[in-house]
């Protein structure tokens, strides 16, 4: 039976703003098929795609601040209003050219903002008792967003082509900002203040940055290059991909939330790290749309051991009173994961093309899985 003091009308209401949103971002999975049809080649595609993790990272230190500083609603609402605004110009734009990487820009950035002010606006609103059921219960509704946004965004492409997909994409944006606008702002504490803290005590807490990293890269290369590898060699869809990923990571949060806690975080993290590089390396071998099914449950499976456990021990292994700081860290390892992924991928496979491609990056992952199991 749920409890109304987790499950009050701001939560159900700040969640369906996170899915709405979440729905927008994922969608834009598909973007890599629109800059095909603009002639873009691989590089081109992966760099303007990178473009959203360099935002986010330039985005983390300011977010942070005005956060701390209580603006966490109107970040939520100038964020959404802004989104809707891009895809609104994505629709507009249709040449290749500098506007198509300052709108991923602005998508990177609005993504950093949303997400650390959504977190901490949960986090407010759950009662410290029950926050990490708050926070996993708020975090499902965007796994699911993971499926429904590229799922539904391939059926209306085939069915009315990318004028309509960008709409459809803008009113996903614009749900999200008016959920937004009725979730009533908690009261507001400042933040402490806390003293400064050297290198010497960040040593520690660095092998902890190599899962986030690794995720990163996994995730953007098969999330925007696996699309147009597929539509390549002719698959009719590739929803089924996004389906089966979300499928695998929300049965895993389910069914093995809390097997890091009984058997320790690294017993979990590397066989994941391990699942995670064959998923990319089935990639080298695709031809048939089960195969693509195989590599979302791998990938998803991936996902829904190494975030806990990899977020946990980035909780725990944290120097003093710099928690904060550390999972700010960490995300800006799986960032630089993904925009490292995203734009150096897509150049790998300009020059090899898209199997020999992944299977180099296959044998990266395996490398940095070898590298973290080796960690003390």
């Amino acid at each position: 039976m749920t409890d109304a003091r987790v499950y009050t009308k701001p939560f159900v209401l700040t969640t369906l703003a996170f899915f709405c949103f979440f729905t927008h971002i994922n969608a834009y999975n598909l973007l890599p098929l629109y800059l095909q049809t603009l002639g873009a080649r691989s590089g081109e595609i992966g760099t303007i795609m990178a473009m959203f993790s360099v935002a986010a990272i330039l985005a983390q230190t300011v977010t942070g601040r005005l956060v701390d500083r209580g603006w966490r609603k109107a970040c939520l609402l100038f964020v959404a209003a802004l989104l809707t605004g891009v895809a609104l110009a994505f629709g507009l734009t249709a040449e290749l050219g500098w506007p198509l990487y300052a709108l991923r820009f602005l998508q990177g950035l609005g993504f950093a903002v949303y997400m650390t002010s959504s977190m901490t606006l949960i986090a407010d609103l759950a009662p410290p008792g029950r926050r990490a059921e708050a926070v996993g219960i708020y975090g499902t509704g965007g796994l699911i967003a993971v499926a429904v946004g590229p799922a539904v965004g391939e059926v209306i492409l085939r069915g009315w082509g990318f004028p309509a997909f960008f709409a459809a994409t803008m009113g996903a944006a614009a749900a999200a900002c008016a959920c937004a606008a009725l979730v009533p702002a908690p009261p507001f504490a400042p933040a402490a203040r806390g003293p400064r803290l050297g290198w010497a005590g960040w040593v520690g807490f660095l092998p902890v940055l190599l899962p986030g990293f690794q995720y990163g890269f996994a995730n953007v290369i098969v999330f925007v290059f696996l699309p147009p590898f597929a539509r390549a060699l002719g698959l009719p869809r590739i929803g089924p991909f996004f389906i089966a990923y979300t499928g695998a990571a929300i049965l895993v949060r389910f069914l093995g939330g809390g097997l890091a806690d009984r058997v320790g975080r690294r017993r979990v993290i590397v066989p994941a790290l391990g699942i995670m590089t064959a998923g990319v390396l089935l990639c080298s071998g695709l031809h048939a749309t089960w195969l693509l099914i195989l590599i979302g449950i791998l990938n998803g499976t991936a996902q829904g051991f190494v975030m806990p456990a990899a977020n946990a021990l980035a909780f725990e292994r944290a120097p003093g009173g710099r928690r904060g700081q550390a999972l700010a860290l960490y995300n800006g390892a799986n960032l630089v994961g993904s925009m490292l992924g995203a734009s150096g991928f897509g150049w790998l496979v300009q020059a090899l093309g898209y199997r020999p491609a992944f299977a180099l990056a296959s044998s990266v992952l395996a490398l940095g899985s070898w590298a973290f199991w080796r960690q003390r």
